[in-house]
């Protein structure tokens, strides 16, 4: 007893590290020795000792890290880690560009997309990609669960079967969001979502086309399947005065093509994903106008974390020059998220 007491006394002096935790097993242990109740008070000894040594592994390993490893290593060149790690922090924020920015949406390149519609102006083979991200800004906000987001999502179509190979259209779509996960066990309900985002295609006079909506979204999950209804209200703006007006609306009628929100439907099996994108006005009549999409991402054995990309679209809106055209579209390429 009186070797394990004074090995944990050593311990004690050596260590800036001990927390208040174990400072109370001790003297709890000191209380039941004086009491005569050894064996219990020995239990304490060891428990106390135990927890004294992980802060002490834990010292030396980053007063290693810290005096001996570099940040990055170029060849024989590494580059020094700094005196404090606030300085090291903002260093590997310039030399990885580690700012926490996550893929949002899907990331993928078409390089061959078909549209079996003739528009005008146009050929029926180009090139379609889309690069989405998302930057977490705050969490718990006002003490209830949820983070809060900056997404950006910009996708492009090139015309590269055309002369001289032109960018038909890119529509940039930034948003804010929140996301609030729903904690109730067992319900098909996972997460619901909220959110503002602004699409346009960066045009101007009668090739302007942008538009603002707030939205709703909710995440369920029943048999393996994942159901994302989303609603959505469009921000109004004022009509167009002329041609000119930059400030005024570029398509009063999306509603009748867009409608109100869509329906996306997933489902993961092994390394495939299925998913169905279903949009209409609602519309049952003559005037019913929607879209469908179906997209279908599977392995390819040969290079890792990227998969093959099949995309079908049907309908009205696939871009905002096109959300009162109807496009009937195939496309075959490579996505490196999903």
């Amino acid at each position: 007893m009186k070797i394990l007491k004074l090995f944990f006394i050593l311990l004690f002096c050596s260590s800036y590290l001990l927390s208040s935790d174990v400072l109370t097993i001790y003297n709890k242990a000191q209380a039941l020795e004086k009491e005569g109740r050894f064996k219990e008070a020995m239990l304490l000894y060891k428990k106390a000792a135990s927890a004294s040594i992980k802060p002490l592994k834990l010292e030396k390993i980053l007063k290693n890290r810290d005096d001996n490893q570099s940040i990055l290593t170029f060849g024989e060149n590494s580059i020094q880690r700094y005196k404090y790690s606030s300085t090291n922090s903002s260093l590997k924020e310039i030399i990885f560009s580690e700012f926490d920015v996550k893929p949002y949406y899907m990331n993928y390149l078409l390089p061959l997309t078909y549209d079996r519609i003739y528009h005008s102006g146009r050929k029926r083979m180009e090139t379609k990609f889309q690069i989405s991200f998302k930057k977490s800004l705050a969490k718990d906000i006002f003490g209830v669960q949820n983070e809060l987001f900056l997404g950006y999502t910009q996708t492009s179509w090139w015309q590269t079967s055309a002369k001289s190979s032109p960018f038909r259209e890119t529509n940039y779509m930034p948003e804010l969001f929140m996301i609030f996960p729903y904690t109730k066990k067992e319900s098909p309900l996972k997460a619901y979502k909220i959110g503002i985002l602004h699409q346009s295609n960066g045009q101007g006079g009668v090739l302007s086309r942008s538009w603002n909506r707030v939205y709703l979204s909710g995440i369920f999950q029943t048999k393996g399947i994942f159901i994302m209804p989303r609603v959505w209200y469009r921000l109004p703006e004022h009509a167009k005065k002329d041609i000119n007006d930059t400030s005024g609306d570029d398509n009063p009628d999306i509603y009748d093509y867009l409608g109100y929100g869509d329906l996306r439907i997933s489902y993961p099996y092994k390394r495939h994903l299925f998913t169905l994108l279903i949009r209409d006005n609602l519309k049952f009549n003559s005037h019913n106008k929607g879209a469908v999409e179906f997209n279908w991402t599977f392995p390819l054995p040969w290079i890792s974390d990227t998969y093959g990309y099949l995309q079908i679209f049907s309908g009205y809106g696939e871009s905002l020059i096109d959300y009162n055209k109807r496009n009937d579209k195939i496309g075959l390429g490579f996505a490196i998220t999903r």
